[in-house]
């Protein structure tokens, strides 16, 4: 592959949206595979990518819209990597106001040579040429007549999903939702106070932005900090020592349902990456008194070097099955972040729009109804189990705890007010469960949390 620059970085794109599209596959993992082979890419380099690929993630069915009223032949007819280098393209023309269209057109047409499609070279240069004229009409769904149609266009979302949410919420909440989950999500980071920032240092904004000119607000939320940009982890002491998690307010907010007292034992039956522990630990639990548990080998990998960051040791790891693994043992806590479909977090990972189906929805719920039945029989008689989810969809939250309380009627929902602080309690519904539909005002992930008490 050439190594001028204009077209590799477009080249690297295209393979990226082939790559996520095609072996359905998260984008910073396809990404991450595609750096490592080009060990010289300047950071500038990785972030004109990452927004290009992101970019036409969000927007993929507008561009493919327009893209259907250039063509002679069905879009879907193309090769993936044409119509990902057509994507990429059309993104640049008509989301990236500092590319110049002349380098957009020509730069992505060299780009399509070097992923190995040389004779589409042509009609890649025509079509991007018509669509940066941006003068042609396109028809559009009728709004009124079409909606399932309009929406899915004009804000870019598969016709399910759209035609589900229009189905089951009010238009309001159905239009904020679909346009705010194409917004680029801000970070937020969780203080751990645990561990003291570097010497001299007493607030980690005042820290970052004297060390990193990384603008911040410190949140309602306590120890929750938003960030403008997230900081150089390498070059960062406060985040070797193991002073803050980058975490999003909606998970800490979730996590913080679980009260535990330094003796209680807890155990967090999902938990890597490991955030939602060390925040259990920085609430006080103490490591002995932890457990925890995750299928994945690889993300236990990266919990254990997250724990070796954060100086936490004597915890027990535990790795396969949980319910497998805590057959005959009793907590007095249990945090079940529970696989889901990941619903709530579009606006982070856009390519879940196009990789998820309405059978990965029930097939996660089939799964969080195993979990939660295994572990009920681990909780102890007084004790708590806490089921958290980054989904608003019915079947994974209210449909879920709805069937499962009726076939435990040992267990009782709590009401989760005192736990909350009193900026977020506009989330807890009237059924005292905690509900927040991503592509809300106050710009945090979409969450679904509950306490379920064990009784005599």
């Amino acid at each position: 592959m050439s190594t001028r620059s204009g077209s590799l970085t477009r080249a690297i794109a295209i393979d990226a949206l082939t790559h996520v599209l095609t072996r359905n596959i998260h984008s910073d993992v396809a990404l991450e595979k595609l750096f490592a082979n080009y060990p010289n890419l300047r950071p500038l380099d990785k972030a004109f990518i990452y927004e290009m690929v992101f970019g036409s993630l969000r927007w993929l069915a507008k561009m493919d819209w327009i893209m259907s009223h250039m063509l002679d032949r069905s879009f879907s007819s193309l090769d993936p990597r044409v119509a990902n280098a057509l994507r990429i393209g059309t993104y640049q023309i008509y989301y990236m106001d500092r590319v110049p269209e002349r380098a957009a057109v020509s730069e992505t047409v060299e780009a399509v040579k070097q992923v190995g499609v040389p004779n589409a070279a042509s009609l890649v240069n025509a079509i991007l040429r018509r669509v940066a004229k941006k003068s042609e009409y396109f028809p559009k769904p009728d709004k009124v007549t079409q909606a399932v149609d309009y929406y899915s266009m004009h804000h870019s979302f598969p016709q399910w999903m759209v035609e589900r949410w229009y189905k089951q919420l009010s238009l309001e909440r159905f239009e904020y939702l679909l346009s705010n989950n194409n917004r680029i999500p801000k970070n937020s980071l969780k203080l751990i106070t645990r561990n003291p920032l570097p010497e001299g240092e007493s607030d980690l904004a005042t820290y970052l932005l004297k060390t990193q000119s990384i603008e911040s607000s410190w949140r309602p939320m306590p120890g929750a900090l938003r960030i403008e940009t997230l900081p150089k982890f390498k070059e960062c002491e406060a985040f070797q020592k193991g002073c803050y998690i980058v975490q999003d307010e909606a998970a800490q907010l979730a996590t913080s349902l679980v009260q535990a007292s330094p003796t209680d034992s807890c155990l967090d039956a999902c938990a890597a990456p490991g955030g939602k522990s060390i925040y259990l630990w920085e609430s006080g639990v103490e490591p002995q008194n932890l457990t925890v548990c995750d299928f994945a080998q690889k993300r236990l990998k990266i919990l254990r070097e997250n724990f070796s960051r954060m100086r936490l040791e004597g915890v027990q790891i535990l790795h396969g099955d949980v319910v497998e693994q805590c057959q005959g043992k009793i907590f007095q806590k249990i945090l079940l972040d529970a696989p889901c479909s990941a619903m709530g977090v579009i606006r982070r990972h856009p390519e879940i729009k196009w990789l998820r189906t309405l059978n990965d929805i029930q097939n996660c719920a089939l799964e969080q109804t195993r979990l939660l039945d295994g572990l009920a029989k681990n909780v102890a008689i007084g004790g708590e189990l806490i089921y958290i989810v980054c989904s608003f969809e019915l079947e994974e939250t209210i449909n879920q705890i709805s069937s499962f309380l009726e076939k435990h009627q040992n267990f009782e929902k709590i009401n989760p007010q005192d736990r909350i602080h009193d900026f977020y309690k506009k989330y807890v519904t009237r059924d005292n469960e905690l509900l927040i539909y991503s592509g809300n005002p106050d710009d945090i992930d979409g969450f679904f949390g509950v306490i379920l008490k064990r009784n005599a």
